[in-house]
């Protein structure tokens, strides 16, 4: 087994909540509106996090948008600051922009308002903030502060000496060379303080700085390994960060009712693929049955939410020997999750007109998202589920949602579980807004229809993995997308 920092070692790791794609993407209502919102949050905190309100058919019909910021564990009344307004973006009449200061790190939720015909309505997304930067002072502008402060000191040891030295002359009178000595120790004792000063105030600076570099956001640690259970193998995920050994992390909360998703990616070829619900074996060991997949190396990628709404993603690679997956050996003692899924082949191409990917019961998934879609460009994947003849897919809930997605980039340094309703987690949206615990639904679009808002942060080629469920059956297809610059 190799550590995942071997893996993606200088990836930008954005979002808490994903890997390298920092953006919150919503798909939702608020009240009598529909809209959907994108929440691109700031690298360093506290710092402005920018919010795209869109309000399809709300043109002519809405007359104010406001957004606010509330954190996890703001009172409520008086808890969070008043709405800002979000204005108009000019030649979309239904797109509008606004800018929210976002002071602490933590789980917000970002209250979306919308007033017009047909009444008013609230959405909330939930946003995770973390500090992912501090930004350096230019170079230039440290010279030009230096000299500067350089020539501050100079003055006041020049002050200081002339004032010993002179202020008890008479008119006329010249200066004496006891009076000199005077003001030359005078400007010694000055220098010796405000250098003091000065070197005591920058290792408070220092001080101040490493504290805050410190607050850097960090995923926490684990180590996956693939292992015997006195039976079949069986997946082991466990967190080996001090912050967690030390419980300085709130306990979890389920998400879909699992308290975490676990998302298992053969890697470099994308051949393999499973969705599994580790239960916890103790209080920093999570465990599950290893799915039908062959032997290889895997990265793994595990979604939790804590209590107070904040959620992450784990990273690790796992190496799996043929040993541990002879044919005939025992089956794990651990049971299973019903939910949990696997699929192995080849994605289709996506660029490919009229794309589609054979589902194992018959049915077929098809491709009607952009065939090139480019970077940081919003979009929709949208997709066709067509049951063996030919006809729309009747679909049934598969843990709440209509649909699952996850995509990864080939290289590991994009990693995103979407849903209908966009990025949001849905544990951290039942922890911040309990009473709208239902809300996003299904989010399933037109019959046999299932649609993800999304826009790629990189270039490159990544993989799709949809899953829907027809007759109690997890059906997987997937694609593979060139994303352009």
């Amino acid at each position: 087994m190799r550590r995942a920092l071997l893996l993606v070692a200088g990836l930008y790791l954005a979002t808490a909540g994903h890997v390298g794609s920092k953006n919150v993407f919503f798909a939702g209502d608020a009240g009598p509106y529909p809209v959907s919102v994108v929440v691109r949050p700031p690298d360093v905190v506290p710092g402005l996090a920018e919010i795209s309100v869109r309000i399809p058919g709300g043109a002519g019909e809405v007359e104010r948008v406001t957004v606010r910021p509330v954190r996890w564990d703001a009172a409520p009344e008086g808890g969070a600051p008043p709405p800002d307004p979000a204005v108009p973006v000019p030649g979309d009449p239904e797109l509008y922009s606004a800018e929210l200061w976002l002071m602490t790190v933590g789980a917000y939720r970002i209250e979306v308002t919308v007033e017009g015909a047909r009444g008013e309505g609230t959405a909330s997304v939930p946003v995770t903030s973390v500090m992912l930067d501090v930004l350096d002072m230019p170079p230039l502008l440290g010279a030009v502060l230096l000299l500067l402060g350089a020539l501050l000191l100079a003055g006041a040891v020049t002050i200081a000496g002339a004032a010993v030295r002179e202020s008890r002359l008479g008119p006329d009178e010249a200066v004496q060379t006891t009076q000199r000595r005077w003001g030359w120790f005078a400007m010694t004792c000055a220098a010796a303080l405000l250098l003091t000063g000065a070197y005591w105030g920058n290792a408070w600076w220092d001080a101040v700085d490493r504290d805050v570099r410190g607050g850097i956001f960090e995923r926490l640690a684990v180590e996956g390994v693939v292992t015997g259970d006195g039976g079949g193998p069986v997946l082991e995920v466990r967190i080996t960060d001090p912050s967690w050994l030390g419980r300085n992390w709130s306990p979890l909360v389920p998400d879909h009712g699992k308290l975490m998703h676990m998302f298992v990616i053969a890697a470099p070829d994308m051949n393999a693929f499973a969705h599994l619900h580790p239960v916890p074996a103790d209080s920093a060991t999570f465990r599950v049955p290893w799915p039908d997949l062959p032997p290889g190396e895997y990265r793994i990628y595990g979604d939790i939410v804590h209590e107070s709404g904040f959620a992450q993603t784990v990273v690790d690679t796992v190496r799996v020997e043929a040993g541990a997956l002879v044919e005939g050996a025992p089956r794990a003692m651990l049971e299973g999750d019903p939910d949990d899924s696997s699929w192995r082949g080849a994605a289709a191409q996506a660029s490919v007109p009229g794309a589609s990917a054979s589902l194992s019961d018959g049915s077929s998934l098809h491709w009607l998202g952009a065939e090139e879609p480019r970077v940081d460009e919003e979009t929709v994947l949208s997709f066709a589920v067509r049951d063996p003849a030919g006809e729309p897919a009747v679909l049934e809930p598969y843990m709440g949602m209509i649909s699952h997605a996850a995509l990864t980039r080939d290289d590991g340094s994009v990693f995103v579980h979407l849903h209908p309703a966009g990025t949001i987690s849905m544990g951290s949206l039942s922890v911040l807004v309990p009473q709208m615990e239902s809300m996003a639904g299904a989010g399933e679009g037109d019959a046999g229809t299932v649609e993800f808002p999304y826009a790629f942060p990189q270039p490159g080629d990544y993989t799709i993995w949809v899953q829907v469920k027809r007759a109690g059956e997890v059906l997987t297809g997937a694609f593979r997308v060139r994303v352009m610059e």
